[in-house]
């Protein structure tokens, strides 16, 4: 397997396609493919969100933004077997340390209260948890982000005002609000950022309420 650059337009396809939230990231700004036996068989996306800066300057200060980026899609085909996406993630950290990035952030759980395992195995740091109901679960299987609709002013304040359940009725049709969390995560390139915030970095969760939508633990 090889891990390379690919174009954003693929990546987003991909992902749409594949990913379970099937929507693609708006500030996308670079895209990584995996490459078994010549064919693309997952990506991972990276860029900003509105939040982005805030988050990572909470932690480290003093950092400029193209010194760091999130993480915030990854695909890949169940063909390539475990431990996969983890042996890809250390391939797109070498190439982000090549870059100049310092530090990475990204989010587990949301619209599936996944507390975040593969990040925990491929040596992350745990920076807490809060509460998440911005998703929507459509009775056709799709997860909507409520808030990310809520900013093009697409829905009436009436509704606003009855809650997620209603706004997600709203625009989506029948369905139920996600009620999980949302958990933070830094990976910091940089050594000595990398020891500083890991005295100051929490003990990884370990206590999924749902692992995956609809599935338990398997004895």
């Amino acid at each position: 397997m090889t891990v390379s650059p690919i174009s954003i337009v693929d990546a987003k396809r991909m992902v749409v396609k594949n990913h379970y939230m099937h929507t693609a990231p708006q500030d996308a700004r670079m895209a990584y493919g995996i490459f078994y036996n010549e064919k693309c068989c997952g990506c991972m996306v990276l860029g900003y969100a509105p939040t982005t800066g805030k988050k990572v300057s909470k932690w480290c200060n003093n950092i400029k933004k193209p010194q760091y980026i999130e993480l915030q899609r990854t695909w890949i085909s169940d063909e390539l077997g475990h431990n996969t996406e983890s042996w890809m993630m250390a391939q797109v950290m070498r190439s982000l340390k090549k870059a100049g990035i310092w530090i990475v952030l990204t989010h587990s759980g949301g619209c599936k209260d996944d507390v975040g395992f593969i990040f925990q195995a491929s040596g992350w740091l745990y920076f807490g948890g809060e509460p998440c109901n911005d998703f929507f679960l459509t009775n056709s299987g799709e997860y909507k982000n409520v808030v990310s609709a809520l900013r093009f002013g697409r829905v009436p304040k009436e509704i606003i005002k009855q809650g997620n359940q209603s706004v997600g009725e709203y625009l989506f049709g029948d369905g139920c609000v996600v009620n999980a969390r949302r958990h933070l995560y830094l990976y910091p390139i940089n050594k000595s950022i990398r020891r500083r915030l890991k005295k100051l970095s929490l003990p990884y969760p370990k206590d999924p309420a749902v692992l995956r939508y609809n599935q338990g633990w398997v004895e």
